[in-house]
């Protein structure tokens, strides 16, 4: 077993990759290193300059103390066993400012597990938490190769560092929490439940993937066999005040569905899972390996791509398209996940989804969301209507059309297709996006804010139509739909210079708005930087 250094930080300019895994991991090669390697590979890319790496003290690490208690009741055998915290930190520590903690700038915070047994010896994370990967310092003048990721499963952990002079430091990594499975306590789908778990579960106990175990009820044979399948796993976000919103790869029902959409309108599964995802409902992605087992991957985000062809291009060349439209999925070039076997924040092809149907590579079996409500209407469907009821709309009030350019565009624009989002929001989250000023620079009046606002329930469908050069280059939007989360009922238009109120219960309300332009993508606040164009 190895003795890291415990009384000082290491300068990494100093350590290889493989001496800083060499420290705290076993020699044994049989073991799965990879997650390790992209660990530390994540944070040379984000510039850390320091590290420091410190035994487990079961007085304050409760969580760790639990692990290693339960692998110790599983493998009677074990003859030793110990674990190592790896703190990574940006600013380079020396002798200098190692006293003022405050000052430090936390990316990471990971608790490696190393046990022995007659049997078997391993390594593995139990838990890494990485801060969303960023970019620091960048020169003035320089040209930077960015990357665009938008993180919607993520949230705020807060941590304790405490050196060995008793100094202490608090510190809060935004991320999503990786867990690897040790093949004994848990299995991928354990790894992946706790990721999602504590993305939905705001207190400040940590979820983890042994727990899940004692939530579902497996006995310990059941736990070293695996014992997890998709009804257990429904079982399990069930008791933990859930329910599962699932996409079944091979049922019928669901496969017919993916072909019509496809035949359709050409969307995609991708397109159909994408309102889920940015929505922040947490979920995962289930697919066949080729040994035939299955593995599960946490989604975390997704990336953006607005320079990619085939969004516009396809629906314009070859594509006779229903209601000739895009959704803004089209320009997704990855989803974000974590994987248990590679690393955390990881980029997933969104066509790896549809090989399900070709017979070869990843193939999928299902995705599944949690939610908060038993019965959602499906973003897709409402989507899909609301660009059928905008286009039949604009034919039939030809008078509003010509009091404004941009619906005149929608309507005599062939060549152009709409692009559509849909997103589940709250009604605080909107009341404070109806005061972005539109491009014009006016902003809807207080007054019918609050009205608007007032006649809508806690949480909404919101439906975002646009043109697809307001979409890349201004991030802007024409048309707004509030729908019924549950019945997709429409409750709310937003045009330029006009919005309606409707209700099933009221006759409709139409009010001539001071707004006459494109007004802002929705979206939340948030410290995460992006590029773009």
């Amino acid at each position: 077993m190895t003795s890291p250094p415990l009384q000082t930080w290491l300068l990494l300019k100093n350590l290889s990759l493989f001496e800083i895994i060499s420290q705290c991991t076993l020699k044994d090669s049989s073991i799965n290193k990879r997650p390790f390697h992209h660990l530390c590979t994540l944070m040379r890319k984000m510039g850390a300059q320091s590290l420091w790496i410190d035994e487990f003290n079961p007085k304050f690490d409760s969580e760790i103390a639990f692990e290693v208690d339960h692998l110790k009741s599983f493998v009677k055998d074990i003859s030793e066993i110990n674990s190592f915290k790896l703190y990574f930190v940006r600013e380079q520590v020396t002798d200098q400012n190692k006293d003022d903690l405050s000052k430090l700038t936390f990316l990471s915070y990971s608790s490696i597990i190393n046990y022995v047994s007659t049997s078997k010896s391993n390594s593995y994370l139990l838990f890494s938490f990485v801060t969303v990967p960023k970019k620091y310092n960048l020169y003035k003048g320089k040209s930077v190769p960015l990357t665009n990721y938008y993180f919607h499963s993520i949230r705020d952990y807060h941590f304790t560092f405490r050196s060995h002079d008793g100094r202490k430091a608090k510190f809060t990594i935004t991320g999503a929490p990786f867990f690897q499975k040790n093949e004994i306590t848990s299995f991928c789908i354990q790894t992946a439940l706790a990721t999602l778990l504590n993305q939905a579960d705001n207190n400040d106990t940590l979820i983890l993937p042994v727990h899940i175990n004692e939530i579902v009820g497996l006995s310990k044979s059941q736990c070293l066999a695996g014992g997890m399948d998709i009804k257990k796993t429904k079982k399990v976000i069930e008791k933990s005040g859930f329910f599962a919103k699932e996409f079944n790869f091979h049922v019928e029902g669901t496969d017919k569905l993916f072909k019509n959409l496809k035949k359709k309108y050409d969307l995609n599964p991708s397109g159909i899972i994408y309102p889920w995802m940015e929505s922040g409902f947490p979920g995962f992605i289930v697919f066949q390996t080729k040994r035939g087992d299955l593995h599960a991957v946490p989604i975390i985000g997704h990336t953006l791509n607005t320079d990619k062809w085939d969004p516009e291009a396809d629906i314009r060349y070859r594509r006779n398209v229903r209601n000739h439209f895009r959704s803004v999925s089209a320009w997704v070039d990855n989803y974000i996940i974590h994987d248990d076997n590679f690393g955390m924040y990881l980029c997933y092809p969104p066509d790896k989804l549809e090989e399900k149907k070709w017979k070869h590579g990843y193939l999928v079996n299902y995705v599944l969301f949690m939610t908060k409500l038993k019965t959602i209407k499906s973003p897709d469907t409402i989507e899909i209507g609301l660009i059928e009821l905008i286009r039949n709309f604009l034919k039939e009030i030809s008078g509003l059309t010509k009091d404004n350019p941009w619906l005149y565009k929608i309507k005599h624009d062939l060549n152009a297709p709409l692009v559509s989002r849909t997103i589940a929001v709250t009604n605080e989250e909107y009341f404070k996006h109806l005061k972005t000023p539109d491009s014009y620079n006016e902003v809807i009046h207080d007054d019918l804010r609050k009205k608007i606002c007032t006649r809508m329930p806690e949480k909404f469908w919101l439906t975002e139509i646009t043109l697809p050069d307001l979409y890349i280059a201004n991030k802007t939007v024409l048309i707004n739909y509030v729908s019924d989360l549950n019945t997709g009922e429409l409750l709310f238009i937003r045009l330029p210079k006009y919005c309606f109120l409707l209700g099933k219960e009221r006759a409709p309300e139409v009010t001539v708005l001071n707004t006459l332009g494109h007004f802002p993508l929705y979206s939340l606040d948030h410290d995460t930087e992006t590029f773009d164009w």
